[in-house]
């Protein structure tokens, strides 16, 4: 369970005390989590994170990213892909589907190099 006290700031004024009181964050890690998992072994990008999740908004979803990585429960190696934007996005998988053994120091280059050369 994600504590309400993390999600402001002590200086913050008391509006943002109540409403970090009132978020249910650990309700939306579980509904992020459950969509960065269903793109198993594949992965995915916070584009496709938001798509998936319509009737959430940006802030409310990319908020999650940060607790669940801590958790453990999401995993990133710096690989990324172009986003809708054309800026990079870091590829994200549910931890029980990424393995380490599946990328290596050598992908990772290989992969900065294309996006560096734009291919």
């Amino acid at each position: 369970m994600t504590n309400p006290i993390t999600l402001r700031r002590n200086l913050d004024p008391y509006t943002s005390h109540e409403s970090a009181n009132k978020v249910e964050a650990t309700q939306m890690e579980k509904i992020v989590w459950e969509v960065i998992d269903s793109f198993g072994e594949t992965g995915c990008i916070s584009d496709q994170v938001q798509y998936a999740l319509p009737q959430h908004r940006y802030s409310t979803i990319t908020a999650r990213y940060k607790a669940l990585k801590d958790k453990g429960l999401v995993i990133v190696d710096g690989s990324a892909v172009k986003g809708e934007s054309g800026r990079n996005q870091q590829k994200m998988w549910s931890s029980r589907y990424y393995s380490h053994e599946s990328v290596t120091e050598e992908d990772i280059i290989q992969n900065m190099a294309e996006e560096k050369a734009g291919i």
